[in-house]
């Protein structure tokens, strides 16, 4: 059973409305937006949407420490600024903000992304940034984000694609299992997201795509990798969701807002 990264998923568990800290520091980050609150480049603390008790309070400052926070659980990750913002497009101090919240399991996951990557061709990445984040109600989309993150600093023009490719293939693959038997699968494992049983798992199978493409002998690290990272991004995710108010994924974040109906030219209309 996988156990990557219990720490932070027990964070996930905790997670609630944003409170006054989350609301300072976005006000530090950008007056009165909340634009870049969650964009470790720019901030040391990042918002917290849990909430202690009374008691746990007391107990913590009893003992002399502090509260966890999540930039410091996994600061020993070399990467663990990309695993709590993965960019995708643009640069991180970029002045405009795009924030994509994915959920792998929702097939309108991909329209909306097809809105963003469009919206994209006519972006400058000088003044605008993306950054993803996936809180999937499928388990395998914790691999595939993570896949993504791994781009992000190891591919970065590829990402991207990737997403296109990943979104469209899962959606794809429901499609023919419920053609081929009458349901489809909930996809928690690579091989419960395949719809023939000669289908190489879609991770690895990108993997091989690649340019330069992944050696053989560094898939299963790499595979590794993006379960952990994904599961980073998921606690993001949730904290993301709850610190804007947002109630279902998908949805996009321009500016600190939530786009009621994102699409290409909202994106753009909300970017003026």
């Amino acid at each position: 059973m996988r156990n990557c990264l219990a720490a932070v998923l027990c964070l996930v568990l905790y997670a609630t409305v944003c409170g006054p800290e989350a609301a300072r520091v976005a006000a530090a980050a950008s007056p009165g937006k909340g634009v870049n609150a969650f964009n470790p480049y720019m901030n040391d603390v990042l918002p917290d949407t849990r909430r202690l008790s009374a008691e746990s309070e007391q107990m913590i400052k009893r003992m002399g420490a502090s509260a966890h926070r999540i930039e410091g659980e996994i600061a020993y990750r070399r990467h663990w600024r990309e695993e709590l913002y993965p960019i995708v497009f643009g640069d991180a101090r970029a002045l405009h903000e795009i924030l994509v919240l994915l959920d792998f399991a929702a097939p309108q996951s991909e329209k909306i992304w097809q809105a963003v990557a469009e919206a994209a061709r006519s972006l400058s990445p000088a003044r605008v940034k993306i950054a993803v984040f996936a809180r999937s109600g499928e388990n395998y989309g914790t691999d595939l984000m993570g896949f993504a993150i791994w781009l992000s600093h190891s591919r970065p023009d590829q990402a991207m694609p990737w997403l296109s490719h990943a979104l469209a293939r899962w959606n794809a693959v429901k499609v023919e299992q419920k053609r081929l038997k009458g349901r489809a699968a909930s996809f928690n494992s690579e091989y419960d997201a395949t719809a023939q049983p000669s289908d190489y798992p879609m991770l690895y199978e990108y993997m091989s795509r690649l340019r330069p493409a992944v050696a053989p002998e560094r898939e299963l690290e790499i595979s590794k990798y993006c379960y952990d990272a994904g599961n980073v991004n998921l606690y993001q995710a949730v904290q993301i969701s709850g610190y804007y108010g947002v109630k279902s994924l998908p949805a996009v974040i321009v500016d600190g807002k939530p786009l009621a109906a994102p699409s290409a030219a909202a994106i753009a209309q909300a970017l003026q």
